[in-house]
Parts: C-alpha cells; structure tokens; sequence
C-alpha cells in the first residue's frame, strides 16, 4: 500500500492507552470499488478488430495474478470472478492502518496484540473463501494451475509489514502453516525488522533467510537504498516487489524500491525476481495528458523491457478501501485488468510476452520459492 499516514483517531479524543492491535477494526465495511471515489474514465484504446480478437483471446487464456491489494470484502471476490482474475496476493493486515468508513486510521506504533491481529486476518480470509465456492486458497502453483483449469479464482494471503511476527522467528513457520505465501517485510512504521537507519535488523535478516528456507516469497517494497540493497544480497531466492514504479519513467528520482533505478532492476532481474508495477498515479506519473493512464503504465514496462528483458515484469495494482487516491485511467477498479493487455497488444507485445506480464513471471518466481 502507498506509504503515507495519517495520524488520527477513529473517533473522539485519543484513549488514555493505545488499544491492542487485536482490538482495533480489521474487516472492511465496503469493497475497494465502493469505496473509490475516482469515476470511471473515458479512457479507450483504439484497436483493429483482429487486434480486440487478440487481446480477448489472450486475456481469456492467460493466468492473470495481482501482487498486491486490500480488498476481501466480499463485494471484492464478486469483482474479481468478474473481472477474470486468476490470482490476487491479499493483504489484509497492513502495519499501524486499517480503515473504516472508507477512510484509513492508525494503530500506534508500540502496541501489543499483533500476532493475534495476524492469525484474525487469515481467520477472515478463510471464511470468505469458504463462501464463495468458486474461490481456493492457493498455497502452490499446482493451485494456480487448478484454478485457471476449473475456473475457479484464487487469492495468496500475505501481510503488508511483518509486525505479525511479533519478533518471534517461529512466527513465519506457524503462518506458513496457516496458509501464508508471501510476506512483505518494510512498511512505513518502525517494526522489530529495521534498525533506526532503516537497514535491515539482524531479526529482519533472519526472517528473511528463514522465508528462504520455509518457502514464502519475501516482498521487499518500501525499502531504502541501503535495505533493498542488502536484501538482494542476503536472499537465495527470487523476491517480487509487489507494488513499485520505475524512476526513469516517470520522471522521479530513484527511491529504494519505490521507484526503482536502473541498477535495481538490472539487480532484480539478476535474482529472477519480478517487478510488480502499481497502479496508483502517485507512482506512475501522468507524462502523455493531465492524468496517469495505461499509456503511462506501458512507459514503465518498456522501460523494464529495455534495461532488463520482459522476464522481470508483472502487475502489482494496490487498490485499497480508501476514498481520495486516483488509479491509473482504464484500469481504476478490478474490472479493468483486460485493458493491460489491450493497451499492451497496442504497443506491440507478443503474445507470449503478454502472457509473462500477467502471470507468467510470477508463476517461476512461486515455482523457485514454493518448490511446487
């Protein structure tokens, strides 16, 4: 999620003590669509006939997975199964935020009540996979598989910071178990993986080691230079970022793993790892009109392409709950998502690159890290 707080309470006066994390809200009361309020745009993408043949066919085909969003409310998996997503990663508990009313609140910093806050969240999500009949937790790429084959859609379950944990190594095998596949480790608050400069603690090292070795992919956005650098170094896996942006493209300077510099993506490409792109225009910056669009998104990819090959894209979108953020234009809610490969079909992909970017990418960084 983008990292930005705002420090305020629910409602009322701040409480004499902060409340456990376990306490404070944890479902959504909206799904992320309902709680836009960015219209749908007007954006087309001028294609042939044969071209709209084409891009119907690949989407239709395709294994399409999100690497990033917060939305499990239920509306949210009617949405998915209309859209035609194969795969969402979900993370339901983002470190210090959670919203209600479709507006983000904070949990303070230095409270107890994470580790049960974490095991709620997947409680949660089992319970609406199991009611929607359609929908598989997928903890394996046979369960991806499966998924496009009966189709079904699934959903990963993550979490966006590693507070969870609680600063207990045995944590990430214990949520393993309870069906996690991917973990975020930085968020925007301060947590027992980092040091006060923002490098990785020696804890934050061990669990990444320890995600190598229990089989989780570790996501390494929202790190500084310093951190990102000595993840890559520390990691024996391939890692994603699940939602970032690249600077060249968009005009930014380089910033960790936010807006990643040519040097970074040379170095993920290296790891076999994929950069997720985010949907959210404060990461890719409109540069062909007054507002970010799929056209912007496609000056991300081909710059990827350009310094690193097409192996290292994929699509990361972070849509949240939240009134007040605008999306990138043709692709704004869930419903979207085909007109990536419309506008990529305009740009001139293969179909086989097409196909990469969805899921494909994904799907062999899963395979080396899940082991199946």
């Amino acid at each position: 999620m983008v990292a930005i707080l705002i420090w305020a309470p629910l409602a009322g006066a701040q409480p004499a003590s902060p409340p456990r994390a376990d306490h404070v809200p944890l479902e959504p009361d909206c799904s992320c669509a309902e709680a836009s309020d960015q219209p749908p745009g007007s954006y087309e993408i001028k294609l042939t006939s044969e071209q709209e043949r084409r891009a119907q066919a690949v989407w239709r085909r395709s294994i399409s997975i999100v690497a990033h969003d917060h939305c499990f409310h239920a509306d949210d998996f009617r949405q998915q199964q209309a859209a035609g997503i194969t795969v969402r990663t979900i993370k339901p508990t983002v470190d210090g935020v959670y919203w209600q009313g479709k507006k983000r609140f904070t949990i303070e910093s230095e409270v107890d009540g994470w580790e049960e806050r974490g095991r709620r969240a997947l409680a949660i999500l089992d319970r609406e996979v199991a009611r929607h009949g359609n929908t598989i937790v997928v903890r394996s790429v046979a369960d991806i598989r499966r998924a496009k084959q009966e189709n079904k859609q699934g959903v990963i379950y993550s979490f966006e910071g590693a507070r969870p944990l609680a600063g207990k190594l045995d944590n990430v095998k214990m949520f393993y178990g309870l069906g996690l596949r991917d973990l975020q480790l930085y968020w925007a608050v301060p947590s027992p993986l980092k040091n006060r400069d923002g490098s990785l603690s020696d804890f934050g090292q061990a669990v990444l080691r320890e995600l190598n070795r229990v089989g989780i992919v570790a996501d390494l956005s929202h790190m500084s230079d310093a951190a990102f650098s000595q993840a890559l170094d520390i990691t024996t896996k391939p890692i994603v970022v699940s939602h970032c942006g690249v600077a060249a493209a968009s005009g930014k300077p380089p910033r960790g793993s936010d807006d990643l510099s040519d040097e970074f993506i040379r170095r993920i490409a290296r790891n076999g790892g994929a950069i997720c792109l985010h949907f959210y225009e404060g990461y890719i910056k409109p540069r062909h009109g007054q507002r970010a669009t799929l056209e912007d998104l496609l000056d991300h990819m081909d710059h990827i392409k350009k310094v690193a090959g097409i192996d290292s894209i994929a699509l990361g979108v972070d849509y949240f709950p939240e009134m007040g953020w605008r999306w990138i234009e043709g692709a704004e809610r869930m419903t979207g998502m085909p007109n990536v490969v419309r506008e990529m079909v305009r740009r001139g992909y293969t179909d086989e690159e097409i196909e990469k970017v969805l899921g494909g990418n994904l799907m062999r960084v899963y395979q080396a890290v899940w082991g199946r």
